[in-house]
């Protein structure tokens, strides 16, 4: 089997500043929605029925304009800044407020924010990517336009990036859903505490065998937005194994260097596997039709069948749990092999 190394790719960015996307398969519009209603927001207006989404940055003139442009819509529709760039972002997810988004804007927020704000912030930055990932059969512009503007209309999803030139017109696009004014974001919960991250024993890189690609998310979480994918048989760096919950983090990938989780519950218990080699060396011979593992477990990932009578330089045993593992060089480039006797 042959695996090639390689990094996720940086992610793609959303429409360019001017354009609209309209996702209307209705899969794709639902997951769509849950990224940025799951965002850590900050409610501008009363709760409301119609609600539109900002993706922004605090240090963002066109952003401050859209502020101030929409005053006039409030009562209307409930704008949901979501802060993912500048320098004050944190500070209004320590608020969740208009009075935040107006003090940053302004040059009036608190100069320190707490731990927690700060991974909102993070998972935001999450969000912006997933708006990226998720766009991508749609438009793979070169810039992420701030602000993006996201909401529903009818049965689809409009993605506007930039200022809408007539926003007298935007409350009367935007869907009137009852359920809108009483959504909690996931988001709140799941950065309200850093993961417990042991070191991965075992798995300095993680790969998989499934036929389609296997998606990374924001956190770990499957409430987290995705924000990219993976073929398989490539290898991305493991920083990390989430405590007991068969997530994995994989080392900073893209331009901002952020974490990426995927789940994988066998692969993150072998990762933490326990086991001694005892060196031995010698012959190997298949007395039989063999499967041999990547680790020494009857759930490990199966690497090669071997047939009858094939031979393998013999690198040593594991004794686990009252079986007997050989250890055998599989590959030319020296990658061990398990096989139960």
């Amino acid at each position: 089997m042959l695996f090639i190394a390689a990094v996720l790719s940086p992610s793609l960015h959303a429409v360019d500043r001017g354009k609209q996307v309209v996702v209307s398969k209705a899969d794709d519009a639902a997951r769509l929605m849950d990224a940025v209603e799951n965002a850590i927001w900050a409610a501008d207006g009363q709760p409301a029925t119609k609600v539109v989404y900002v993706v922004y940055s605090t240090e963002c003139a066109w952003s401050r304009r859209l502020f101030d442009d929409t005053r006039g819509l409030v009562g209307k529709v409930q704008l949901r800044w979501i802060p993912v760039a500048g320098g004050t972002a944190a500070s209004v997810l320590a608020a969740r407020d208009a009075t935040a988004v107006a003090n940053a804007f302004a040059g009036r927020a608190p100069g320190v924010v707490d731990a927690r704000a700060q991974r909102g912030l993070a998972y935001n930055q999450g969000v912006m990517d997933s708006i990226n990932y998720q766009l991508r059969p749609y438009d793979r512009s070169s810039t992420f336009a701030f602000p993006t503007l996201v909401y529903r209309s009818g049965k689809r999803v409009n993605v506007v990036a930039g200022n809408p030139r007539d926003l007298a017109d935007l409350s009367a696009q935007v869907l009137d859903e009852p359920r809108a004014a009483g959504i909690v974001p996931a988001g709140i919960a799941l950065s309200a505490q850093p993961p417990t991250l042991l070191r991965s024993r075992n798995l300095p890189k993680w790969s998989h065998l499934a036929a389609s690609p296997v998606v990374f998310r924001a956190a770990p979480s499957p409430q987290a937005p995705p924000i990219d994918d993976l073929a398989r048989d490539f290898l991305v760096p493991v920083s990390g194994i989430v405590g007991t919950t068969g997530w994995i983090e994989v080392a900073p990938w893209g331009p901002d260097k952020r974490k990426a989780y995927v789940h994988d519950p066998v692969m993150a218990r072998m990762a933490m596997l326990e086991f001694r080699v005892k060196p031995q060396g010698g012959q190997w011979q298949a007395q039989g039709t063999v499967q041999v593992r990547e680790f020494p477990d009857a759930e490990a990932p199966v690497l090669e069948t071997l047939k009858p009578g094939e031979r393998y330089l013999r690198r040593g045993i594991v004794e686990r749990d009252g079986d007997v593992w050989e250890q055998i060089v599989l590959y030319a480039d020296g990658t061990p092999g398990y096989a139960k006797r």
